[in-house]
Protein backbone atom coordinates (compact mmCIF):
# COMPACT_ATOMS: atom_id res chain seq x y z
CA UNK A 1 0.00 0.00 0.00
CA UNK A 2 1.49 3.19 -0.81
CA UNK A 3 2.26 5.54 1.95
CA UNK A 4 0.29 8.99 2.51
CA UNK A 5 0.70 11.79 0.21
CA UNK A 6 1.35 13.94 3.29
CA UNK A 7 4.25 11.54 4.60
CA UNK A 8 5.72 12.02 1.06
CA UNK A 9 5.43 15.87 1.53
CA UNK A 10 6.79 16.00 5.02
CA UNK A 11 9.76 13.51 4.05
CA UNK A 12 10.98 15.38 0.79
CA UNK A 13 9.86 18.71 1.57
CA UNK A 14 13.54 19.60 2.86
CA UNK A 15 15.57 18.27 -0.48
CA UNK A 16 12.71 20.19 -2.36
CA UNK A 17 13.79 23.41 -1.04
CA UNK A 18 17.12 22.65 -1.26
CA UNK A 19 16.73 22.50 -4.50
CA UNK A 20 15.56 25.96 -5.27
CA UNK A 21 11.83 25.34 -5.76
CA UNK A 22 8.87 24.84 -3.34
CA UNK A 23 7.21 21.41 -2.78
CA UNK A 24 4.14 20.76 -4.74
CA UNK A 25 0.35 20.70 -3.11
CA UNK A 26 0.32 16.68 -3.09
CA UNK A 27 -3.54 17.10 -1.95
CA UNK A 28 -4.63 17.81 -5.31
CA UNK A 29 -6.81 15.97 -7.16
CA UNK A 30 -5.67 13.81 -9.69
CA UNK A 31 -5.54 14.72 -13.19
CA UNK A 32 -8.73 13.01 -15.30
CA UNK A 33 -8.43 10.15 -17.37
CA UNK A 34 -8.12 9.82 -20.87
CA UNK A 35 -5.40 10.64 -23.94
CA UNK A 36 -2.82 12.56 -23.95
CA UNK A 37 -3.62 16.17 -22.90
CA UNK A 38 -3.91 19.10 -25.54
CA UNK A 39 -1.13 21.25 -26.33
CA UNK A 40 -0.92 24.74 -25.67
CA UNK A 41 0.29 27.55 -27.83
CA UNK A 42 3.97 27.01 -28.26
CA UNK A 43 5.71 30.62 -27.04
CA UNK A 44 2.93 32.27 -25.34
CA UNK A 45 3.19 33.55 -21.36
CA UNK A 46 1.14 34.90 -18.98
CA UNK A 47 2.53 36.94 -16.65
CA UNK A 48 0.27 37.53 -13.29
CA UNK A 49 0.96 40.94 -10.49
CA UNK A 50 -0.98 40.25 -7.24
CA UNK A 51 -2.06 43.52 -6.02
CA UNK A 52 -2.10 41.76 -2.42
CA UNK A 53 -3.99 43.40 0.46
CA UNK A 54 -7.09 44.99 -1.94
CA UNK A 55 -5.91 48.19 -4.07
CA UNK A 56 -8.20 51.08 -4.44
CA UNK A 57 -8.95 50.84 -8.24
CA UNK A 58 -11.07 54.04 -8.05
CA UNK A 59 -7.31 56.05 -7.16
CA UNK A 60 -5.27 53.90 -9.82
CA UNK A 61 -8.72 54.32 -12.67
CA UNK A 62 -10.10 57.36 -11.39
CA UNK A 63 -13.77 57.90 -12.67
CA UNK A 64 -12.92 61.82 -12.61
CA UNK A 65 -16.22 62.96 -14.78
CA UNK A 66 -18.65 60.82 -12.46
CA UNK A 67 -20.27 64.12 -10.42
CA UNK A 68 -19.74 61.12 -7.13
CA UNK A 69 -16.16 60.91 -7.11
CA UNK A 70 -15.38 64.25 -5.28
CA UNK A 71 -18.33 63.55 -3.87
CA UNK A 72 -17.74 61.16 -1.76
CA UNK A 73 -13.67 61.50 -1.28
CA UNK A 74 -12.74 64.74 -0.11
CA UNK A 75 -9.48 64.16 1.39
CA UNK A 76 -8.41 61.38 -1.57
CA UNK A 77 -10.00 62.91 -4.74
CA UNK A 78 -7.59 63.33 -7.37
CA UNK A 79 -7.84 66.62 -9.62
CA UNK A 80 -9.41 66.20 -12.86
CA UNK A 81 -7.24 66.57 -15.89
CA UNK A 82 -8.34 70.40 -16.85
CA UNK A 83 -8.31 71.27 -12.78
CA UNK A 84 -5.61 73.81 -12.01
CA UNK A 85 -1.87 73.73 -12.72
CA UNK A 86 1.41 71.77 -11.77
CA UNK A 87 1.75 68.44 -11.25
CA UNK A 88 -0.63 65.77 -9.32
CA UNK A 89 -4.03 65.17 -11.70
CA UNK A 90 -5.25 62.80 -13.69
CA UNK A 91 -3.88 61.49 -16.63
CA UNK A 92 -6.81 61.75 -19.04
CA UNK A 93 -7.61 58.30 -21.45
CA UNK A 94 -10.74 58.86 -22.62
CA UNK A 95 -12.50 61.76 -21.89
CA UNK A 96 -14.23 60.64 -18.56
CA UNK A 97 -11.57 58.34 -17.19
CA UNK A 98 -7.52 58.77 -16.39
CA UNK A 99 -4.77 57.43 -14.36
CA UNK A 100 -3.19 58.01 -10.91
CA UNK A 101 -0.14 60.52 -11.91
CA UNK A 102 2.14 58.89 -10.85
CA UNK A 103 1.16 55.81 -13.60
CA UNK A 104 2.50 58.17 -15.62
CA UNK A 105 5.06 55.56 -16.99
CA UNK A 106 2.10 53.73 -18.43
CA UNK A 107 0.63 56.21 -19.90
CA UNK A 108 2.29 55.54 -23.31
CA UNK A 109 1.78 52.17 -23.62
CA UNK A 110 -2.08 53.11 -23.72
CA UNK A 111 -1.60 55.64 -26.00
CA UNK A 112 0.35 52.90 -28.03
CA UNK A 113 -2.58 50.39 -27.64
CA UNK A 114 -0.83 47.58 -25.56
CA UNK A 115 -2.72 48.79 -22.18
CA UNK A 116 -6.35 48.73 -21.22
CA UNK A 117 -8.28 49.17 -17.89
CA UNK A 118 -10.95 46.63 -17.21
CA UNK A 119 -13.48 48.47 -14.30
CA UNK A 120 -15.52 46.72 -12.21
CA UNK A 121 -14.61 43.48 -12.04
CA UNK A 122 -15.39 41.02 -9.43
CA UNK A 123 -17.89 38.19 -8.40
CA UNK A 124 -21.39 38.51 -6.45
CA UNK A 125 -20.19 36.67 -3.50
CA UNK A 126 -17.38 38.84 -2.44
CA UNK A 127 -16.82 38.42 1.56
CA UNK A 128 -14.36 41.34 1.94
CA UNK A 129 -12.14 38.62 3.69
CA UNK A 130 -8.22 38.76 2.20
CA UNK A 131 -8.01 35.24 3.00
CA UNK A 132 -11.20 34.22 1.63
CA UNK A 133 -11.12 36.72 -1.66
CA UNK A 134 -7.35 35.86 -1.81
CA UNK A 135 -8.59 32.08 -2.53
CA UNK A 136 -11.29 33.19 -4.49
CA UNK A 137 -9.32 34.66 -7.13
CA UNK A 138 -6.36 32.08 -7.18
CA UNK A 139 -8.41 28.97 -7.03
CA UNK A 140 -11.51 30.18 -9.22
CA UNK A 141 -13.65 28.45 -6.66
CA UNK A 142 -16.28 30.68 -5.00
CA UNK A 143 -17.13 29.53 -1.61
CA UNK A 144 -15.84 26.36 -0.44
CA UNK A 145 -12.15 26.89 -1.79
CA UNK A 146 -10.11 24.81 1.18
CA UNK A 147 -9.64 22.04 -0.95
CA UNK A 148 -9.70 23.49 -4.18
CA UNK A 149 -5.96 23.16 -5.87
CA UNK A 150 -5.21 27.12 -7.94
CA UNK A 151 -6.66 27.39 -11.26
CA UNK A 152 -3.24 27.87 -12.64
CA UNK A 153 -2.62 24.27 -11.82
CA UNK A 154 -5.30 23.11 -13.41
CA UNK A 155 -4.03 24.65 -16.37
CA UNK A 156 -1.11 22.74 -16.49
CA UNK A 157 -2.79 19.33 -15.80
CA UNK A 158 -5.21 20.08 -18.11
CA UNK A 159 -2.83 20.76 -21.08
CA UNK A 160 0.54 19.42 -21.90
CA UNK A 161 3.29 22.29 -22.66
CA UNK A 162 6.35 22.62 -24.91
CA UNK A 163 9.22 22.53 -21.78
CA UNK A 164 9.27 21.38 -18.37
CA UNK A 165 9.19 24.83 -17.06
CA UNK A 166 5.67 25.77 -17.63
CA UNK A 167 4.84 27.40 -13.93
CA UNK A 168 6.97 30.09 -12.53
CA UNK A 169 6.19 31.98 -9.20
CA UNK A 170 9.24 34.44 -8.09
CA UNK A 171 8.73 34.86 -4.03
CA UNK A 172 9.68 33.41 -0.93
CA UNK A 173 6.85 30.57 -1.73
CA UNK A 174 4.57 28.91 -4.04
CA UNK A 175 0.93 30.94 -4.06
CA UNK A 176 -2.32 29.40 -3.78
CA UNK A 177 -2.45 30.13 -7.64
CA UNK A 178 -0.21 27.68 -8.50
CA UNK A 179 -0.38 24.91 -5.76
CA UNK A 180 -1.45 21.32 -6.89
CA UNK A 181 0.18 18.24 -8.50
CA UNK A 182 1.04 19.77 -11.38
CA UNK A 183 5.04 20.78 -12.10
CA UNK A 184 5.27 24.39 -10.81
CA UNK A 185 8.25 26.17 -9.20
CA UNK A 186 8.70 29.04 -6.97
CA UNK A 187 12.10 31.07 -6.85
CA UNK A 188 13.37 34.13 -5.22
CA UNK A 189 15.35 34.73 -8.17
CA UNK A 190 17.20 32.98 -10.96
CA UNK A 191 20.55 33.69 -9.60
CA UNK A 192 19.15 32.50 -5.85
CA UNK A 193 19.31 28.61 -7.46
CA UNK A 194 23.10 28.70 -5.99
CA UNK A 195 22.26 27.39 -2.74
CA UNK A 196 23.58 29.04 -0.15
CA UNK A 197 24.26 27.39 3.22
CA UNK A 198 23.04 24.45 2.20
CA UNK A 199 24.31 20.77 3.55
CA UNK A 200 23.47 19.09 0.35
CA UNK A 201 25.17 20.36 -2.44
CA UNK A 202 23.25 20.49 -5.40
CA UNK A 203 24.70 17.74 -7.26
CA UNK A 204 24.07 15.49 -4.32
CA UNK A 205 20.42 16.71 -3.94
CA UNK A 206 19.12 16.09 -6.97
CA UNK A 207 21.21 12.48 -7.03
CA UNK A 208 18.84 12.06 -4.02
CA UNK A 209 15.92 13.05 -5.75
CA UNK A 210 16.90 10.68 -8.76
CA UNK A 211 17.73 7.73 -6.35
CA UNK A 212 14.37 7.92 -4.79
CA UNK A 213 12.20 7.62 -8.24
CA UNK A 214 14.02 5.36 -9.30
CA UNK A 215 15.08 2.83 -6.41
CA UNK A 216 14.41 -0.79 -6.65
CA UNK A 217 10.83 -2.00 -5.57
CA UNK A 218 10.26 -2.28 -1.74
CA UNK A 219 8.71 -0.30 1.14
CA UNK A 220 8.96 3.29 1.58
CA UNK A 221 11.36 2.95 -1.21
CA UNK A 222 8.69 2.06 -3.98
CA UNK A 223 5.84 4.99 -2.41
CA UNK A 224 8.41 7.28 -2.87
CA UNK A 225 9.41 5.94 -6.65
CA UNK A 226 5.70 5.63 -7.50
CA UNK A 227 4.63 9.20 -6.30
CA UNK A 228 7.98 10.65 -8.17
CA UNK A 229 7.16 8.50 -10.77
CA UNK A 230 4.72 11.46 -12.94
CA UNK A 231 6.97 14.65 -11.72
CA UNK A 232 10.42 14.31 -11.01
CA UNK A 233 12.35 13.92 -13.76
CA UNK A 234 10.19 17.06 -14.89
CA UNK A 235 10.91 18.58 -11.74
CA UNK A 236 14.74 18.12 -12.05
CA UNK A 237 14.77 18.80 -16.15
CA UNK A 238 12.93 22.13 -14.86
CA UNK A 239 15.59 22.66 -12.32
CA UNK A 240 18.65 22.22 -14.59
CA UNK A 241 17.41 24.63 -16.97
CA UNK A 242 16.63 27.62 -14.65
CA UNK A 243 20.49 26.63 -13.81
CA UNK A 244 21.42 26.84 -17.34
CA UNK A 245 20.22 29.82 -17.52
CA UNK A 246 22.17 31.65 -13.95
CA UNK A 247 25.09 30.92 -16.18
CA UNK A 248 24.11 33.23 -19.39
CA UNK A 249 24.83 36.81 -18.29
CA UNK A 250 21.61 39.09 -18.55
CA UNK A 251 21.65 42.60 -19.36
CA UNK A 252 18.04 44.40 -20.08
CA UNK A 253 17.32 46.45 -23.66
CA UNK A 254 15.86 48.78 -20.69
CA UNK A 255 16.99 50.02 -17.09
CA UNK A 256 15.03 48.93 -14.37
CA UNK A 257 13.90 50.51 -10.99
CA UNK A 258 15.65 49.47 -8.38
CA UNK A 259 13.08 48.09 -6.09
CA UNK A 260 11.59 44.57 -5.36
CA UNK A 261 9.29 44.69 -8.00
CA UNK A 262 11.38 45.61 -10.49
CA UNK A 263 14.16 43.04 -9.72
CA UNK A 264 11.52 40.55 -10.00
CA UNK A 265 10.06 41.47 -13.46
CA UNK A 266 13.39 41.37 -15.04
CA UNK A 267 13.69 38.05 -13.62
CA UNK A 268 10.40 37.23 -15.53
CA UNK A 269 11.73 38.88 -18.81
CA UNK A 270 14.94 37.37 -18.35
CA UNK A 271 13.06 33.71 -18.18
CA UNK A 272 11.05 34.63 -21.18
CA UNK A 273 14.12 35.93 -23.32
CA UNK A 274 15.27 32.07 -22.37
CA UNK A 275 12.49 30.22 -24.06
CA UNK A 276 12.36 27.45 -21.62
CA UNK A 277 8.62 27.42 -22.13
CA UNK A 278 7.40 29.14 -19.12
CA UNK A 279 3.70 29.74 -19.67
CA UNK A 280 2.64 31.25 -16.51
CA UNK A 281 4.18 34.03 -14.08
CA UNK A 282 3.49 34.92 -10.93
CA UNK A 283 4.83 37.89 -8.89
CA UNK A 284 2.86 39.16 -5.48
CA UNK A 285 3.48 43.27 -5.03
CA UNK A 286 2.47 43.99 -1.21
CA UNK A 287 0.77 46.59 0.75
CA UNK A 288 -1.74 47.83 -0.66
CA UNK A 289 -4.31 47.64 2.57
CA UNK A 290 -4.36 51.26 2.89
CA UNK A 291 -6.87 51.76 5.80
CA UNK A 292 -4.99 54.64 7.24
CA UNK A 293 -3.85 58.02 5.16
CA UNK A 294 -4.10 56.48 2.20
CA UNK A 295 -3.37 60.20 0.68
CA UNK A 296 -4.32 61.16 -3.19
CA UNK A 297 -1.61 62.56 -5.79
CA UNK A 298 1.15 62.06 -2.87
CA UNK A 299 1.39 59.60 0.10
CA UNK A 300 1.65 55.65 0.26
CA UNK A 301 -0.91 54.93 -2.22
CA UNK A 302 0.72 56.93 -4.28
CA UNK A 303 4.11 55.15 -3.76
CA UNK A 304 2.69 52.48 -4.75
CA UNK A 305 1.40 53.24 -7.73
CA UNK A 306 4.42 54.66 -8.84
CA UNK A 307 6.25 51.76 -8.25
CA UNK A 308 4.01 49.25 -10.21
CA UNK A 309 4.14 51.77 -13.19
CA UNK A 310 7.84 52.04 -13.50
CA UNK A 311 8.36 48.26 -12.92
CA UNK A 312 5.47 47.18 -15.48
CA UNK A 313 6.80 50.02 -17.72
CA UNK A 314 10.34 48.62 -17.48
CA UNK A 315 9.29 44.92 -17.92
CA UNK A 316 7.69 46.11 -21.33
CA UNK A 317 9.86 48.06 -22.78
CA UNK A 318 12.70 45.16 -22.01
CA UNK A 319 10.76 42.54 -23.27
CA UNK A 320 11.55 44.42 -27.21
CA UNK A 321 10.25 41.69 -29.54
CA UNK A 322 9.04 38.90 -27.06
CA UNK A 323 6.39 41.43 -26.26
CA UNK A 324 4.39 40.06 -28.91
CA UNK A 325 3.92 36.68 -27.23
CA UNK A 326 3.20 37.88 -23.28
CA UNK A 327 0.18 39.23 -21.67
CA UNK A 328 0.25 41.24 -18.04
CA UNK A 329 -2.53 40.97 -16.48
CA UNK A 330 -2.84 42.47 -12.45
CA UNK A 331 -5.17 41.17 -9.81
CA UNK A 332 -5.94 42.08 -6.18
CA UNK A 333 -8.16 40.69 -3.70
CA UNK A 334 -11.03 43.19 -3.73
CA UNK A 335 -11.63 46.99 -4.73
CA UNK A 336 -12.12 49.96 -1.20
CA UNK A 337 -15.23 51.04 -0.22
CA UNK A 338 -16.07 54.17 -2.44
CA UNK A 339 -16.09 57.04 0.26
CA UNK A 340 -13.28 57.22 1.99
CA UNK A 341 -13.28 56.41 5.97
CA UNK A 342 -12.62 58.34 9.25
CA UNK A 343 -8.79 58.16 9.11
CA UNK A 344 -8.54 59.48 5.08
CA UNK A 345 -8.54 55.80 3.92
CA UNK A 346 -10.60 53.08 2.84
CA UNK A 347 -11.93 50.27 3.83
CA UNK A 348 -12.30 46.75 2.20
CA UNK A 349 -15.19 46.47 -0.86
CA UNK A 350 -16.09 45.17 -3.40
CA UNK A 351 -15.44 45.65 -7.17
CA UNK A 352 -12.06 46.62 -8.90
CA UNK A 353 -10.13 47.54 -12.06
CA UNK A 354 -7.86 44.95 -13.54
CA UNK A 355 -5.01 46.22 -15.91
CA UNK A 356 -3.62 44.04 -19.38
CA UNK A 357 -0.88 45.04 -21.08
CA UNK A 358 0.70 43.64 -24.15
CA UNK A 359 0.06 43.59 -27.61
CA UNK A 360 -3.07 40.62 -27.66
CA UNK A 361 -4.60 43.23 -25.96
CA UNK A 362 -4.51 46.07 -29.10
CA UNK A 363 -8.24 47.29 -29.76
CA UNK A 364 -9.60 47.88 -33.75
CA UNK A 365 -11.68 50.58 -31.72
CA UNK A 366 -9.04 52.02 -29.74
CA UNK A 367 -10.85 51.84 -26.48
CA UNK A 368 -8.21 52.48 -23.54
CA UNK A 369 -11.12 51.37 -20.72
CA UNK A 370 -13.50 48.53 -20.64
CA UNK A 371 -16.41 47.19 -18.79
CA UNK A 372 -19.70 48.27 -18.11
CA UNK A 373 -19.41 51.57 -15.46
CA UNK A 374 -21.88 50.96 -12.90
CA UNK A 375 -21.66 54.76 -11.28
CA UNK A 376 -20.84 55.61 -7.92
CA UNK A 377 -24.09 57.54 -6.70
CA UNK A 378 -25.91 56.30 -3.78
CA UNK A 379 -28.86 53.62 -5.34
CA UNK A 380 -25.68 52.99 -7.25
CA UNK A 381 -23.10 51.03 -5.11
CA UNK A 382 -23.31 48.00 -3.93
CA UNK A 383 -25.41 47.98 -0.06
CA UNK A 384 -24.48 51.59 -0.79
CA UNK A 385 -21.06 51.55 -0.06
CA UNK A 386 -18.86 49.45 -2.64
CA UNK A 387 -18.59 49.95 -6.24
CA UNK A 388 -20.66 47.38 -8.17
CA UNK A 389 -19.80 44.06 -10.21
CA UNK A 390 -20.04 44.18 -13.92
CA UNK A 391 -17.65 41.63 -15.11
CA UNK A 392 -16.97 38.40 -12.96
CA UNK A 393 -13.45 37.84 -12.98
CA UNK A 394 -13.31 34.39 -14.54
CA UNK A 395 -14.53 35.54 -17.89
CA UNK A 396 -11.75 38.12 -17.60
CA UNK A 397 -9.34 34.50 -16.94
CA UNK A 398 -11.23 32.51 -19.36
CA UNK A 399 -10.34 34.66 -22.35
CA UNK A 400 -6.85 34.69 -20.97
CA UNK A 401 -6.71 31.41 -21.25
CA UNK A 402 -8.40 30.33 -24.37
CA UNK A 403 -7.37 33.08 -26.53
CA UNK A 404 -3.61 33.96 -25.45
CA UNK A 405 -2.16 30.39 -24.33
CA UNK A 406 -4.70 28.70 -26.72
CA UNK A 407 -6.78 26.17 -23.65
CA UNK A 408 -9.22 24.32 -25.87
CA UNK A 409 -11.74 24.00 -22.38
CA UNK A 410 -11.69 27.14 -19.87
CA UNK A 411 -13.89 25.33 -17.64
CA UNK A 412 -12.15 22.75 -16.89
CA UNK A 413 -9.95 25.34 -15.30
CA UNK A 414 -12.88 27.67 -13.88
CA UNK A 415 -15.27 25.41 -12.79
CA UNK A 416 -19.60 26.63 -12.21
CA UNK A 417 -19.07 29.43 -14.43
CA UNK A 418 -21.20 30.25 -18.10
CA UNK A 419 -18.39 32.45 -19.63
CA UNK A 420 -19.60 35.90 -21.08
CA UNK A 421 -17.58 37.94 -23.26
CA UNK A 422 -15.44 40.57 -22.04
CA UNK A 423 -13.82 41.60 -25.07
CA UNK A 424 -10.40 42.13 -23.56
CA UNK A 425 -8.37 40.07 -26.27
CA UNK A 426 -8.47 40.94 -29.98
Amino acid sequence: MLHSRRFFLKSTGALAASLAVTPLDLFAEEPAAGGAAPAVTKGKTLVLIFLRGGADGLNLVVPWKDPNYRRIRKSIALPSPGEGAGPGRVLDLDGSFGLHPKLAPLLPHFEAGIAVALHAVGHDRNTRSHFEEQDAWETAVIGDSLRADGWVNRHLLSTSGHGPIRAVAIGNALPRIMHGKGCAYAVHGIDDLALPGSRMGETAAADALRKAYACEEGGRNRAARELLAETAQGTLDGVDQLKGIVGRPYTPLKPYPVSELGGKLMQAARLIKSKVGVEVLEIDYDGWDTHQYQGGAEGTFANLAGGLAEAVSAFLNDLGDHAQDVLVMTLSDFGRTASENGTFGTDHGWANVMFAFGPAVRRADGKRLIGRWPGLAPDQLHEKRDLMHTTDFRDVMAEGLRLHLGHPDAGRVLPGRTFESVGLLA
